[in-house]
């Protein structure tokens, strides 16, 4: 008889089998149920990027809400949206798919739309959280009652940039100013006051010394005021970033007369000129005026014939003023010579001298008889007395108004000389660089070729022209100066690592180069108007138009020095191009000579990966450029 096989193990296996088949089977249902969570959880997030970037390449200017939500919630797979896009994976019920735009939570948190800031435009952001609730298990474990997925696209202003145009803005914005009144006949500084800012009025800034004005002596009969605005540390004229006015002259851009009141008119002495002064007609001012169309002005002067009626000499007085002689009639009241017909300035013209004219009819004076026929020898000229000034940007630049002023009354700009007076200088330049508004908005101008004082700078030195430049924009990381000091020199700077927070100042160009690069950046290269000039469209210009080009904002006053300097980069701009010499394209705006780019200013916000944010929110009513940044 055969004994059992007590040592055998075959049943062992069915058993081990029957304790772990059920933990395999239900680690099974966790892996599958696990990397359908993962699936559905990785879309969810492609789902919300998609959308958050979507939404956030929409932002423009004005700002409209509707498009950025309609894009946004479409490109999520909002099943709310008519045709939406990225539906989650099958076999999702959509409608378990819940897109809150600008919440503060999720859906499955109790979150609403635009609970975090508001709605895009306001927020200056798209937010997109997406749950998915009643996540679909094979096996039914329901582990996870729903998923989340969030992604934000914030709208920063732009801080570091490349691609721009090789042009430069100065900005209308000086950091300092200071009035000197100089001798004209010898250049010496008889006084100077800083100016301060004060306010704006009628859109132009305002500088005056009101709070403490300054002693000025009157110790020459000629006094220039010479208006300094300096974009750094200085207000000396001459020294980098100061621009002193008048440009082209050492003299200023409003004149004091300083009179002497020795001596006698009485003949057989000639005449005496005193007190000079100008009014205003139809000008604004009778001393300076930024005007653009022909106003006129007044004389009003004091001249001492040396006797209490002057008819009794047979006194004549007349001015000349820009060529025109001009009659002056004699007051009894005032006792003053004044403008009844007056004369003309044309806008632009600079400063206009004044000349006062004098002839006696009747006695001796200086050892002639007077007579009243045309070879009357008693007469003669007191040469120029006054000046007015016509503003233009060749020699006053942005300065819209001066006025000087004694006791708080304007016209303060003749005194008798060994007198000294306590006057406020009183300026109004143009305001900072400002974006257009309306599509009829004045043409701006880009002076990018021509002489040491353009507008061009020498951005990339691995391109070896202008016009290479213009077309294929400046490839160096450019970033915004936070008030660090410019290297010397250009090589130097390009030695030094990116991002670079100046930039070269360019000399000379050929006007060609403009012209070949901008048709070849514009128009592809091509001889016909393959991009048409789309300003009649704005603010819906498309975000893809080629006319649109970043441009770098310098200080105040970058270029007037010798053309070699280094500069900061302070902001970026964005500038829209409507016209430059010899474009084919038959609904450009004119230029005013070769050389110069014409076009607007815009708001304008770059896609991602254009530029590097600054982590501040855009401010949109500020002059500059932003840039959609994905931050979450």
């Amino acid at each position: 008889m055969a004994r059992p096989r007590v040592d055998e193990e075959d049943g062992g296996v069915v058993v081990i089998v029957a304790l772990w088949l059920p933990v395999l089977v239900l680690f099974i249902i966790f892996v599958v149920d696990v990397g359908n969570w993962f699936v559905h959880k990785r879309h969810l997030q492609m789902q919300a990027d998609a959308g958050a970037l979507a939404g956030g390449g929409l932002f423009t200017f004005p700002c409209s809400d509707d498009p950025i939500l309609g894009e946004t919630r479409k490109y999520a797979g909002d099943p709310g949206n008519a045709a939406p896009y990225n539906l989650q994976v099958a076999p999702t019920d959509q409608a378990n798919v819940h897109v809150l735009v600008n919440s503060d939570r999720y859906w499955n948190e109790g979150g609403t739309d635009f609970s975090d800031g508001g709605p895009p435009c306001a927020a200056r952001m798209v937010d997109v959280k997406i749950t998915e609730a009643n996540l679909p298990w094979f096996f039914g474990l329901d582990v996870v009652p729903a998923i989340n997925a969030h992604a934000r696209v914030t709208i920063q202003a732009l801080r570091q940039a490349r691609g721009a145009l090789p042009v430069a803005v100065p900005d209308v914005d000086p950091r300092l100013g200071r009035a000197y009144f100089v001798d004209e006949a010898t250049g010496t500084v008889l006084a100077s006051t800083p100016l301060t800012r004060v306010g704006t009025s009628n859109g132009l800034a305002v500088w005056d010394n009101a709070a403490a004005p300054v002693s000025v002596p009157v110790s020459s009969s000629r006094i220039g005021v010479r208006i300094a605005l300096g974009g750094g540390s200085s207000t000396t004229c001459g020294s980098y970033l100061v621009v002193c006015y008048d440009l082209e002259s050492s003299n200023g851009v409003v004149f004091v007369r300083g009179y002497s009141t020795a001596g006698s008119g009485a003949q057989p002495n000639p005449p005496v000129a005193r007190d000079v002064r100008l009014f205003a007609a139809s000008c604004p001012d009778g001393y300076f005026n930024a005007t653009t169309s022909t106003c006129s002005i007044g004389v009003s002067a004091v001249v001492d014939f040396g006797v209490a009626d002057p008819a009794s000499v047979g006194a004549r007085v007349s001015a000349v003023v820009g060529g025109t002689e001009l009659p002056l009639t004699y007051d009894a009241t005032s006792g003053r010579w004044v403008s009844t017909s007056y004369f003309g300035i044309t806008p632009q013209a600079g400063p206009v001298g004044v000349e006062l004219r004098w002839e006696e009819t009747s006695g001796t004076v200086s050892g002639n008889a007077c007579t009243t026929t045309g070879g009357n020898r008693c007469r003669g000229t007191f040469g120029v007395v006054q000046r007015t000034f016509s503003a233009s940007e060749a020699r006053s630049g942005p300065v819209r108004q001066v006025e000087l002023l004694e006791g708080g009354v304007p016209g303060a700009n003749s005194f008798p000389l060994g007198t000294t007076h306590d006057l406020v200088v009183r300026v109004a330049i143009t305001g900072n660089l400002e974006v257009a508004q309306t599509v009829s908005d004045p043409l701006v101008e880009l002076r990018v070729t021509g002489g040491s004082q353009n507008q061009s700078i020498d951005c990339d030195p691995n391109l070896p022209n202008l016009r290479d430049e213009i077309e294929q924009g400046c490839a160096p990381l450019y970033t915004i100066n936070e008030g660090a000091p410019c290297p010397s020199t250009a090589p130097t700077l390009w030695a030094s690592p990116q991002p670079w927070d100046c930039v070269a100042v360019q000399t000379g160009g050929a006007v060609g180069q403009l012209e070949q690069g901008m048709r070849a950046r514009i128009l592809g290269g091509s001889n016909s108007c393959t991009s048409p000039n789309n300003w009649a469209s704005f603010p819906n210009i498309p975000a893809d138009d080629p006319r649109i080009v970043p441009v770098f904002v310098s200080p105040f006053g970058t270029f007037t020095g010798s053309g070699n300097e280094v500069v900061p980069v302070t902001k970026f701009a964005t500038f829209y191009v409507t016209g430059w010499f010899s474009s084919p394209c038959p609904n450009d705006d004119p230029v005013p000579d070769r050389g110069y780019v014409v076009g607007h200013f815009i708001q304008y916000v770059y896609v991602l990966n254009n530029g590097g944010g600054s982590g501040e929110l855009c401010d949109f009513g500020a002059f500059g450029s932003c840039i959609a940044v994905l931050t979450e």
